[in-house]
């Protein structure tokens, strides 16, 4: 399904228990495979777009966290959401505080109750 948000356009896979209709709605958005690439991306611009052919989605973010250790997990900010991402290369390349772009083949719609 195709979404609108404050950061762009881009189709993801409803996960709510019903099926999704055309309305408003509050998400987790939820990249579920491994982010194997990336890159620096520019400064002050966080945005989320189809591209491709294959509807995969290139996200652009601000890194606002992640360990040196053994955890994969990184935290990204696209907007005012925050997402949680799993990069297990090069993490020490992140740049602390800066942009990185990835291009996801999925993305997951978590709807939730405010």
């Amino acid at each position: 399904m195709r979404f609108k948000c404050e950061s762009g356009i881009a189709s993801g896979r409803w996960m709510g228990p019903n099926p999704a209709e055309v309305g408003q709605f509050d998400v987790e958005i939820e990249v579920p495979e491994e982010v194997a690439d990336w890159t620096a991306g520019p400064s002050g611009a966080t945005s989320l777009s189809e591209v491709g052919v294959d509807s995969a989605t290139l996200i652009t973010g601000r890194v606002v966290k992640f360990d040196d250790g053994d955890d994969s997990v990184v935290e990204i900010r696209v907007g005012s959401d925050i997402l949680l991402i799993e990069i297990p290369n090069r993490r020490s390349e992140l740049p602390a505080e800066g942009f990185i772009s990835f291009r996801a083949s999925e993305i997951q719609l978590y709807p939730y109750d405010l």
